[in-house]
């Protein structure tokens, strides 16, 4: 490994543009799905039926809000692809950077760094609920959780590369609507907690993988949606029974999926790479 994996760790880290948007946006929303959006009414139930509720509010809030974490992470990402697109073309040329390299470390650097801060948006969660309620709630498989968390981040990886790659190629290195495909997709993701696509869901990149998240920090069965529509989840829980949404998810298929859209986002920017030219810093410049 060289230098480089270090200090685009370090950036992606430590830029105060993505450490707003990934930990102080983030945390904006955090607080207000726990005091805000989360209700409840007449007498507590049960003590182990209060705490399932919980748990599933919890997975609920760190799966859709990390979806905004790592979305926000992933702008920074499509930035830093293509503001040092000619530096990367010196230092491959100069350096002990690599083209493998660069791309095996720039993969790492990237994935490491969205499922940092979804893991931040998870420890957010957590506390938040503490404090309000008391009870400390953490995921029921949180060994899996991690791994969906790192399928998401190698899907926002591919597809900020191929944003960047884009920009390049359309010789628009200042389109900001465009670089800001990440987010506006996690928010599109986000609408699926009152919509329930049924198969539709399968053709949403990360709508899948939120779900199988919900599912794995909570351990009620994956729905394509809608967790929040009708009241059937929560009428469920405050019966004591396990949850059964309209229509499941199969985790099979949702992992098929994400595998399609990380392959073709990952075909997509390896293409673009070999056509496309770096953009001198002058052009960043207003005009």
């Amino acid at each position: 490994m060289t230098l480089y994996l270090y200090y685009k760790l370090k950036g992606l880290l430590t830029d105060r543009s993505i450490l707003f948007w990934g930990l102080v946006f983030t945390l904006f929303w955090v607080l207000m799905w726990i005091y805000a959006f989360t209700r409840i009414e007449g007498p507590l139930p049960p003590p182990e039926v209060f705490e399932e509720i919980l748990r599933v509010n919890t997975a609920l809030a760190l799966s859709y809000l990390g979806a905004l974490a790592m979305g926000s992470v992933a702008i920074g990402l499509a930035a830093t692809a293509f503001a040092s697109s000619s530096a990367v073309a010196f230092a491959t040329r100069f350096t002990k950077l690599t083209p493998t390299k660069y791309l095996v470390e720039d993969f790492m650097a990237g994935v490491v760094a969205v499922v940092a801060y979804a893991l931040a948006c998870v420890a957010m969660v957590v506390a938040a609920t503490y404090a309000r309620f008391g009870v400390i709630v953490l995921p029921e498989s949180p060994a899996l959780v991690v791994a969906y968390l790192a399928l998401c981040g190698i899907l926002l990886y591919w597809l900020s590369r191929a944003v960047a790659l884009a920009m390049l190629a359309l010789g628009k290195p200042r389109l900001p609507l465009l670089q800001m495909l990440p987010l506006f997709l996690a928010l599109l993701n986000y609408a699926t907690l009152w919509l329930d696509l049924g198969d539709k869901v399968y053709a949403l990149p990360l709508a899948p993988l939120l779900s199988l998240i919900v599912s794995a920090a909570s351990g009620v069965e994956p729905a394509t949606g809608g967790w929040l529509a009708e009241g059937w989840l929560w009428r469920s829980l405050a019966r004591g029974v396990a949850p059964e949404p309209p229509n499941a998810l199969s985790a099979p298929l949702a992992l098929a999926s994400t595998a399609a859209w990380t392959l073709a986002l990952a075909a997509v920017s390896l293409t673009l790479a070999r056509k496309v030219k770096g953009v001198a810093l002058e052009e960043f410049a207003p005009s």
